[in-house]
């Protein structure tokens, strides 16, 4: 009985071992990889950007393309001694004779990212956004402004872990983020979308901030065929644009 008892004590003992070492080594994925934080990653976007100018009558659209290149060129300490990615951001132009291929890359502008326990925060014309929350979570909001004088922007993660194919590339896990300012407004719409994979970071862009107002000579019918019209297709001014992954890697 008593050997019995013995090799309980021992089994006992060491199920309690293996459960603490397994205990000590679980990690909890949060998501941060959906924001790397690695010298030389890049990420090369096909941008296309529309913009309605109301000095003119009537308006005057203005399309413009070109491909915009981020890459982490290095990692330093910021005023708070936090580790801070310098990210330097190269553009080509389009032309219709030449092919992005046999272009070279022309500095742009420098931002910064910052990667924190709870956050992914991203320095863009020295304004700082906070991009990505943690951990990531479905119908999670936060407010992208919370860290500089703009006014209050809740976005919203409305997908999480997706396999999504954008830009012709197949990824195996995706999340969205989205703001909108509900789509009631008459007159206006913003409407700001962010799709992000993981081990690459941000992999779609789509920005909408329009305005639409009718004619100050307009009378009761024709505001009310105005009204009735989709506002993306009476927009009199503001700017709308999509980037799209055209390829990333690490160099």
């Amino acid at each position: 009985m008593k050997r019995i008892y013995n090799i309980f004590c021992v089994t006992l003992v060491c199920s309690f071992l293996l459960y603490s070492c397994k205990k000590d080594i679980v990690v909890t994925d949060i998501g941060q990889d959906y924001f790397p934080y690695k010298v030389g990653c890049y990420v090369v976007y096909d941008v296309d950007s529309t913009y309605y100018n109301n000095f003119y009558s009537p308006v005057l659209v203005t399309n413009t393309k070109f491909q915009l290149k981020e890459v982490i060129r290095s990692i330093y300490y910021d005023n708070q001694n936090r580790p801070t990615a310098r990210l330097e951001r190269y553009i080509k132009h389009y032309d219709s004779l030449v092919p992005y291929n046999e272009m070279a890359w022309t500095l742009k502008n420098v931002w910064a990212e910052n990667l924190t326990i709870s956050t992914a925060e991203k320095v863009e014309e020295n304004i700082r956004f906070v991009r990505l929350v943690f951990p990531v979570m479905l119908n999670q909001t936060w407010n992208t402004n919370a860290q500089n004088y703009l006014t209050a922007k809740n976005f919203t993660y409305t997908l999480v872990d997706k396999p999504a194919t954008i830009g012709g590339i197949a990824f195996d896990s995706v999340l969205q983020t989205v703001y909108t300012d509900g789509g009631n407004i008459l007159t206006s719409k913003q409407y700001h979308s962010e799709n992000y994979a993981r081990q690459v970071g941000l992999i779609y862009k789509q920005v909408i901030n329009v305005q639409s107002q009718p004619s100050t000579t307009a009378d009761s019918t024709q505001l009310q065929l105005f009204y009735a019209t989709p506002i993306l297709q009476r927009i009199t001014g503001g700017y709308q644009y999509t980037w799209t992954v055209n390829s990333y890697g690490v160099e």
